[in-house]
């Protein structure tokens, strides 16, 4: 036995005696929470804290989110593998319905087996949850349309957020989706955009591994808004806003602009004044973000009130915020009184995540998922994959292990959820920009060892938890 082991074996021994309960106790309740410590139950999720942040289950029992992504069914559908998925699943030119019940079934005795308790966000909800959940799940409830990822995002997708118009938009979304999971008890919470474009940093053109393919830089809200009349009310907050920066100086304004206005009752007349911004312009670039921050901060409110208007049983974590760029540490403020949970995304070893983790969790008092990442390493179909490349299979599964035991182990750390279940390879039409990296291969074969240590660490999350080993 080598020295890791040994010492892996010692500690375990030392906890059993000392802590019975936590080993006696791995069992699970029905939605994967752990009843080796308990909480007072009201039939849904919710967050509780003690020695650290926990989720709380529905029957009261203590849950940490390990939630796997990507479980969209033309990925089993290809030209290159839907022969051998028909096959695996015992199906012969199978029915759009029967191939989804089938794959259902196969996901959630995958998920068992490598011990995933949560549906992530990014995953086809419609095959996952019929007839109906078998594990717990994120329900996405997109109110706004400026994920990072997409090439297309017009102008027109950056809402008007203090408009009346707005809120009607949020409460028939929150109709449409919410009311109809109100009392369901597998919902662990509600998210809402795939990492919003809010900064000057998110809006940018972007060529490198984490911002994906090439495409031209985005208007956002604060160069859209404040080119406006006053008829539109994001222009008059603009303006109203602006007035508070400046103290009432229309003079300091003009100062900081290069502007001749004689008052701000002018300002909020103009239009097209200032279409672009200048990066070197220190005042400008704050006052864009102060506007960002009071953008996002109406824009959970009301997106938060609709929610609740038709859904007041469940846990709300908003956009899951891009950590890879200056977003989260941006808007941090102005989304955590709103959340239960904050979700961000990053994609980066926990020594690269560590530093962030440290600073948020002393801004906010708040426990944090991690909603969507994983370490990937390039193979014959994936020459561009998402994620921090390792340069072997050993260095993933170490990358991989070191995340889950460091990020676990910290007090305000409640969930990873894991990108992806299968390789999305470049053999996948939509995927020949850039290709995502799975725990098993597009056909089903799981990574060596990968597989091995992802299901020690998940039997181990507990014990990770509360005693860091």
């Amino acid at each position: 036995m080598n020295r890791r082991d040994f010492l892996k074996c010692s500690s375990a021994a030392a906890l059993a005696m000392t802590h019975p309960a936590l080993f006696a106790a791995t069992q699970t309740d029905p939605y994967g929470g752990w009843t080796g410590k308990q909480f007072k139950a009201n039939g849904f999720f919710r967050v509780e804290k003690d020695d650290r942040w926990w989720i709380v289950t529905p029957d009261g029992n203590a849950f940490l989110s390990f939630g796997i992504n990507h479980l969209f069914p033309d990925l089993w559908r290809q030209e290159y593998n839907r022969a051998a998925w028909d096959k695996q699943l015992g199906l012969a030119n199978p029915s759009t319905k029967e191939f989804n019940l089938a794959l259902r079934k196969w996901y959630l005795r995958t998920c068992q087996e490598f011990g995933f308790n949560t549906t992530g966000v990014h995953t086809s909800l419609s095959v996952a949850n019929v007839p109906a959940p078998g594990i717990p799940y994120m329900r996405p409830i997109h109110f706004i349309n400026v994920p990072h990822w997409r090439a297309d995002v017009p102008d027109e997708n950056f809402l008007d957020v203090f408009s009346p118009e707005f809120e009607g938009h949020c409460n028939r979304l929150a109709k449409e989706l919410a009311l109809p999971v109100k009392d369901d008890p597998y919902l662990l919470a509600y998210s809402m955009t795939d990492c919003p474009l809010f900064t000057e940093e998110d809006l940018r053109e972007r060529t490198d591994v984490i911002g994906g393919a090439r495409r031209p830089s985005r208007i956002g809200w604060p160069r859209r808004f404040r080119n406006f009349g006053r008829a539109v009310y994001g222009k008059l907050a603009y303006v109203s806003l602006m007035r508070t920066v400046y103290r009432g100086s229309i003079q300091s304004f003009n100062e900081t602009y290069g502007t001749r206005f004689d008052s701000f009752d002018a300002l909020a007349d103009a239009e097209n004044w200032r279409p672009d911004t200048d990066l070197s312009n220190a005042n400008e670039t704050r006052d864009n973000t102060l506007f960002v921050k009071a953008v996002v901060n109406r824009y959970y409110e009301v997106a938060r009130a609709a929610i609740q208007r038709y859904d007041p049983n469940h846990l709300f974590v908003g956009d899951k915020l891009n950590a890879n760029t200056d977003s989260l540490d941006t808007v941090l403020p102005s989304v955590a009184p709103h959340v239960d949970i904050v979700l961000y995304q990053m994609y980066a070893k926990y020594e690269v995540q560590q530093p962030g983790l440290d600073r948020w969790s002393k801004r906010v008092d708040k426990p944090f998922i991690n909603g969507d990442s994983a370490f990937t390493m390039i193979t014959d179909t994936m020459p561009r994959p998402y994620g921090p490349v390792a340069d072997t299979l050993e260095e993933r599964i170490a990358w991989t292990e070191k995340f889950f035991r460091s990020a676990f182990a910290r007090p305000e750390f409640v969930g990873w959820h894991y990108c992806g279940l299968i390789d999305a390879s470049q053999l996948v039409a939509r995927k020949q920009d850039r290709q995502h990296s799975g725990l098993m291969d597009g056909f089903g074969k799981a990574y060596p060892g990968l597989d091995t240590m992802i299901k020690q660490c998940s039997s181990e999350l507990y014990s990770i938890a509360t005693n860091g080993v």
